[in-house]
């Protein structure tokens, strides 16, 4: 009884599709769209930037090494806008109308999708 709960529990969490990982193209910047590779392109109000992809401050102490002077307040200015071309990864949100821009696709998995993709074309 217990194991036919689990399994229906895993269906219904499989077909509720609570989270997709996907991966898109920056088209526009002001304001921000983004190409989806199943040729859907999001706009602003259906996008949640992280603070991996957006300006954003950052305050922070600190002080030299084994020393034992007073912790200073830091603030600094991080820039990482997103730019025309850029690939990102995205996340669909529950119910699948937003997405969340997690990050910048790093150069290995870029690659990685390149092959995968001529693969997939050459079958």
């Amino acid at each position: 009884m217990l194991e036919a709960v689990k399994l229906l529990a895993y269906d219904v969490l499989q077909q509720e599709n609570l989270a997709d990982i996907c991966y898109g193209t920056v088209t526009e910047t002001e304001p921000i769209k983004i190409m989806l590779e199943q040729k859907l392109e999001l706009t602003e109000p259906f996008l949640v930037l992280s603070q991996n992809v957006t300006k954003h401050y950052e305050s922070f102490y600190m002080r030299k090494k084994d020393s034992n002077d007073i912790w200073e307040h830091y603030e600094i200015i991080i820039e990482k806008e997103l730019k025309k071309g850029e690939r990102v990864i995205l996340m669909k949100m529950t119910g699948g109308q937003r997405y969340v821009v997690l990050d910048r696709v790093g150069e290995e998995m870029a690659e990685n999708e390149a092959d995968t993709r001529n693969k997939n074309r050459d079958e």
